[in-house]
């Protein structure tokens, strides 16, 4: 089908864009965008259509935002800053739809509008799949598989698109995918073998079985790393922050490194969730000390071989060769795609490479037990605790929610280019797997899937919202309290901003880099994400009115922090200066522009700016160096500042001289 409709597309000639252009399937229009310019595009589609198409970002990053016939957003689209900006959408409501096209962050350049599919939504489940799965069925972008598992039986597995492209391999069922974080409940189980065993024990310090490990004091048990609440730095936010790439802080030896230079942890052990990689690769090297095995033979011969599992392995080195296994690509900036290099020392906290038929086997594994037995099995799906006595929800490698009435195991996966939804319903021994070597893929497709597939077992939708979202005006908040809501948030346990505007008494949110969502209230301190399953967020008045702080709930918990701006900044010179992280072995310089605006520059990564937020607080221009605090000595100088990005925080910059 996706075939057809490029080759349509191909014999059309390219139209410039005019104000409004109204689009039909197999059209491809070229737009120019300047800062402030913005393109409309219509089309006349039925409710329970499903529509398709991409913005060819040729030479700069596109947003694109569906408006439906009343003029309300529909999605906001907003994934990778090169290639295909996919939108994909069944509507809710007849008539003429509104596509627009602005820049980000008022870049300037080229791009070609494609609409591949307006055509009526399958009901057939099987149709269903190989409809949604069009933007990964061509022979010339990177596929993705899925395999689905109903009352214990694999109804579906079937690839995509192509695993290579470079030598025009297809997708198949049996194609090895590089699963990501996916693999943290393989890593989980090895644990708990040797748990088994009595080789381990959950509630031991980690340093019994890493003699080497150092670290600063106090005990942090197996069971907080496993769980996320260890107080470990993140290596995938810790490391950047010296200019690092993701290649480069995935050696394997780097997390002992990283924990024994550690001088203070970011948290008690036990007290809060903050997701971390760092934890699980070192898991994984105490398995192997105290099994004696290294880590690709034990998962080959423990897990993986038991059940039957005969093309799944682990990568442990950068150039490994998987048979079978498919390539990850990433958009080029000069059109097409270029070959990427995901994660290869991860392991324990990734690794893992699969196939569409042998995760099918696992997800039995939590059914049949025969690999861990029912102790590791409960042990792997129980709510971590945090010491307040609060629930997470996160167990030992897996996420643990509910979803439209059913339990639910499950985890995503990302790395370069590779992104994995991995979901198992244990009461009804159903499953789903959707992995691509596309990073434009979605895990928000799962849902529609899920739905048509396990209709009979969910709970009716419409029945869930009224009870989390009751229509009466004692949960209504009134317009005052939004307006105390509206502003910009920052994760505390994430490098993630988050803003709440509202329009017209409606109230959206968006997150950095991310589509721009309406929130409905439940009450006149709680609102939920309108399209987006389990996302609600909650927000904490104070005793004058105002809100301060919120706590964003999806999965885990994460609290924010309101990022209060000043209308007026301080004198920026007392801040000038270059700044020392022994931790991190790296420096800053901090100086005004010719502007006057204050920029750090580093050895590897280009200069970026510092934006005061509030007294000695200032917002970082990059993800990796995104919370800034400087400190001052007794004298009222700056003596330094301390560096995070959510998920690292508290990283020590003395200030040596100026």
């Amino acid at each position: 089908m996706y075939k057809t409709f490029l080759l349509a597309a191909a014999l059309l000639v390219a139209l410039p864009a005019s104000a409004q252009q109204h689009l039909r399937p197999g059209d491809r229009v070229e737009g120019s965008l300047t800062a402030e310019s913005k393109d409309t595009y219509t089309i006349d589609i039925e409710e329970d259509f499903y529509l398709y198409g991409y913005a060819d970002q040729i030479t700069v990053d596109v947003v694109v935002t569906v408006l439906d016939p009343d003029g309300e957003e529909v999605r906001e689209f907003d994934s990778p800053a090169r290639g295909p900006e996919p939108f994909q959408f069944s509507p809710e409501m007849s008539g003429r739809y509104t596509i627009e096209v602005t820049s980000f962050e008022g870049a300037e350049g080229d791009y070609v509008m494609v609409l591949v599919a307006a055509e009526p939504r399958e009901t057939n489940p099987r149709k269903l799949v190989e409809q949604m799965m069009t933007p990964f069925s061509a022979d010339d972008v990177p596929g993705a598989v899925i395999s689905i598992l109903k009352d214990g039986k694999v109804v579906l597995a079937k690839g995509y698109g192509m695993a290579n492209l470079t030598y025009d391999i297809p997708m198949t069922d049996k194609t090895g995918m590089s699963i990501a974080s996916v693999s943290k409940q393989f890593t989980g189980m090895a644990v708990m073998l040797m748990v088994n065993e009595g080789k381990m024990d959950l509630d031991a310090d980690i340093r019994t079985y890493l003699p080497d490990l150092k670290g600063p004091e106090g005990t942090i048990t197996l069971r907080q790393m496993l769980n996320h609440t260890s107080g470990m730095r993140e290596i995938l936010n810790f490391l950047p922050i010296a200019g690092a790439t993701f290649a480069d802080a995935m050696r394997n030896e780097e997390p002992q490194h990283i924990f024994n230079r550690q001088a203070v942890l970011q948290n008690e052990p036990g007290a809060e969730y903050n997701y971390n990689n760092t934890t699980f690769m070192l898991l994984a090297r105490a398995v192997e000390e105290v099994s004696g095995e290294d880590w690709k033979t034990f998962m080959e011969t423990r897990v993986f071989g038991p059940l039957g599992m005969n093309d799944t392995t682990v990568k442990t080195e950068i150039g490994q060769v998987i048979p079978g296994a498919s390539q990850g690509y990433a958009p080029s900036e000069h059109g097409g795609y270029r070959a990427v290099i995901d994660f290869a020392e991860a392991y324990g906290a990734s690794s893992v490479n699969t196939t569409a038929r042998d995760i099918t086997k696992w997800m039995l594994n939590y059914r049949d037990m025969t690999v861990g037995g029912e102790a590791a099995i409960d042990a792997m799906t129980t709510r971590g605790i945090l010491t307040s006595g609060d629930t997470t929800g996160y167990a030992l490698g897996l996420g643990v929610t509910e979803w439209r009435g059913q339990r639910l195991w499950t985890h995503t996966g990302g790395e370069t280019a590779h992104r994995t939804w991995f979901g198992y319903f244990p009461d009804i021994q159903s499953g789903m797997f959707i992995s691509s070597a596309n990073p434009a893929y979605s895990n928000g497709m799962w849902t529609d899937i899920a739905e048509a597939w396990f209709e009979e077992y969910l709970e009716v939708e419409e029945e869930a919202e009224e009870e989390v979202a009751p229509d009466t005006v004692a949960t209504t908040p009134t317009t005052e309290q939004m307006e105390a809501i509206v502003g910009l948030y920052q994760f505390l346990g994430a490098p993630l901003q988050i803003e709440y505007t509202l329009e017209e008494g409606t109230m959206y949110a968006q997150a950095t880099g991310q589509p721009r969502f309406e929130v409905r209230p439940t009450s006149d301190s709680t609102f939920q994400f309108v399209g987006v399953p389990n996302a609600s967020a909650t927000f904490h008045y104070e005793a004058d009115g105002s809100v301060k702080r919120g706590t964003h709930h999806q999965g885990p918990d994460s609290p924010m922090e309101r990022i209060e701006v000043p209308e007026e900044g301080p004198d920026l010179t007392q801040y000038e200066g270059r700044f020392w992280s022994a931790e991190l072995e790296t420096l800053y310089t901090l100086k005004l522009n010719e502007e006057g605006a204050l920029q750090a520059h580093h050895r590897w990564v280009d200069a970026f700016g510092l934006t005061h937020m509030t007294e000695d607080k200032f917002s970082g221009g990059q993800w990796f160096l995104g919370q800034i605090e400087f400190q001052r000595a007794p004298d009222g100088n700056v003596s330094g500042f301390t560096g995070g990005n959510g998920r690292t925080r508290g990283v020590w910059f003395q200030r040596i001289d100026w």
